[in-house]
């Protein structure tokens, strides 16, 4: 019963990341149809792309990856431990000690983007103007950085007050400044992608101020105080700099996947960044809102040195995980092509971007379910103060994921990239899996290997109705309301028959499911604010 109750308590959370989630996501396509309008996959849509790859890649690193792995156990502990004015002395210190060393790689990545930019692409020197473009924008961008990185510690702060609602709800404003923008003054400007550039800048700002409020309610006063000697301090910091690479390895990898990419043929960058975002759209709306909730809850258990609670934890996750992403993968795998072409092909968008993009999401459906599992596993492991173990997978999976790449370019190009990731990501689930059965010896797997293969089962049967279902009409032939009404159609098919078949065979994992998609999962995390 106690188990049962965490369950619950866990879903609770990540329904209150969900629900904000899902609205970020609508508002993201919105802002992606407008990115892929105005930049389609040509000069601009790349440059664009890589400019803002490299503080995207900084933010999931340093900020949402190692920096909240690092600091949620240490400050879990402290909230259990340490005296009310201990624990605000050690936020506040941490929080304007990161305040300066973000000014200070703030101010190195301006100046140092030229360097930077050719590191990542230096085919762009090819076409006229797309080098300098891209520095330029780079430039532009790079402050936010600095934001979403104090925004990251803040939001850190709240989760690990489970307080899930409000840091979620951030990723909406940051849309919305870049698509509030784009409508007054794309259209106008001799270059568009300086107008999203700006709107990156403000949606930081948009998604630091937002939070503050509500920090300072639990308690944080900002006072100014530097303690890079502080002990936690120091502990975090001890937990980040291995976590750097172990937390952000599917990053790093897209990272050198887009560099890659800049040898192809130009538009691929771009085409791979607008697969991504599909994909992101089904990891965001539970697996990254599970492993956002999960990291608090498993440090909890883990100061509480409650190992079994742990295990009981991770199994039920990767259940609702597995219950989730078969379905995701087999509808992505099935309708990648009607899916880029009713959400981007329009303006310089054409065609061959279309085919282009839905090569990659083919490819990247494949290793969904992995991808989520490892955002399952690696929180067990930043809850227990453990950040290398995490870099001996990293490490492997990279070198695994440049080779596959390397093979897969000639025969697939742009998609060969898409299959080494997803292939990848299949390799850090094993390993990291193999690595947490060493570390807190072994995790029941009967129950989850039962309901995967019933997950598995009934995503099957979905997708071969969604596929018959397609041959009955002409897709691409239509309008585009025709168009976006098939593929309203086949999605609503498909929901309809797994959600039947789930009834049937997997009643257990559709009830803890609906937790999360109700009104009393969200209602609960409102009333405790």
């Amino acid at each position: 019963m106690e188990q049962r109750n965490k369950n619950r308590k866990l879903l609770r959370s990540a329904a209150a990341v969900s629900i904000p989630t899902l609205f970020s996501r609508i508002f993201g396509y919105l802002r992606d149809m407008l990115q892929a309008f105005y930049l389609g996959t040509g000069k601009s849509g790349d440059a664009f792309t890589i400019a803002f790859l490299i503080p995207n890649l900084l933010r999931r690193l340093t900020a949402e990856g190692a920096m909240t792995a690092a600091f949620i156990p240490v400050f879990s502990q402290m909230k259990e431990e340490k005296t009310r004015k201990k624990l605000w002395d050690f936020a506040n210190a941490f929080f304007f000690d990161l305040t300066l060393v973000m000014t200070g790689l703030t101010v190195l990545g301006v100046v140092l983007s030229p360097l930077l930019v050719r590191l990542i692409a230096p085919n762009f020197v090819d076409v006229p103007g797309k080098m300098e473009l891209t520095i330029l924008l780079t430039r532009i961008m790079f402050p936010y950085v600095f934001l979403v990185s104090l925004a990251a510690l803040i939001m850190a702060i709240l989760n690990t007050f489970h307080k899930f609602f409000v840091p979620a709800f951030t990723p909406v404003l940051f849309n919305l400044a870049i698509i509030s923008l784009a409508l007054f003054f794309a259209g106008k400007a001799e270059e568009p992608a300086f107008v999203f550039a700006a709107g990156v800048v403000l949606g930081g700002v948009f998604q630091l101020s937002f939070q503050i409020p509500y920090v300072w309610r639990k308690g944080m006063r900002f006072k100014p105080l530097l303690s890079f000697t502080h002990p936690a301090v120091r502990k975090v910091a001890r937990l980040m700099i291995p976590g750097i690479f172990g937390a952000g390895i599917y990053q790093i990898n897209m990272a050198i996947s887009r560099k890659l990419a800049t040898s192809l043929v130009e538009g691929s960058a771009a085409s791979l960044y607008y697969a991504s975002r599909v994909q992101e759209l089904t990891l965001g709306l539970f697996s990254i809102a599970l492993s956002i909730a999960l990291l608090p809850t498993l440090s909890e258990l883990a100061v509480q040195n409650d190992i079994l609670g742990i295990k009981k934890t991770l199994a039920f996750s990767m259940k609702m995980v597995v219950f989730i992403t078969f379905p995701a993968m087999m509808g992505l795998l099935i309708l990648n092509r009607p899916i880029v072409q009713v959400l981007y092909q329009r303006g310089v968008f054409d065609a061959e971007s279309t085919s282009m993009t839905a090569s990659c999401l083919l490819f990247f459906a494949f290793g969904l379910p992995f991808i989520s599992g490892v955002r399952i596993l690696a929180p067990a492991f930043y809850s227990l103060k453990d950040t290398r173990t995490p870099v001996v997978a990293a490490f492997f999976v990279t070198v695994i994921y440049i080779v596959l790449s390397v093979i897969f370019m000639g025969p697939l190009k742009v998609g060969g990239i898409a299959l080494a990731l997803s292939l990848s990501s299949v390799v850090n689930f094993v390993f990291l899996y193999i690595l947490l059965e060493r570390k807190i010896g072994k995790i029941r797997k009967k129950t989850f290997l039962i309901s995967a293969a019933k997950s598995a089962f009934s995503a099957g049967i979905m997708g071969v109705s969604v596929w018959i279902f397609l041959g009955d009409f002409d897709f691409f032939k239509g309008s585009f309301l025709d168009q976006l009404a098939i593929l309203l159609a086949a999605i609503m098919i498909g929901i309809l028959i797994y959600y039947i078949l789930s009834l049937v065979i997997n009643k257990e994992d559709l009830s803890s499911f609906k937790t999360i998609v109700s009104r009393k999962g969200i209602s609960k995390e409102k009333e405790s604010r």
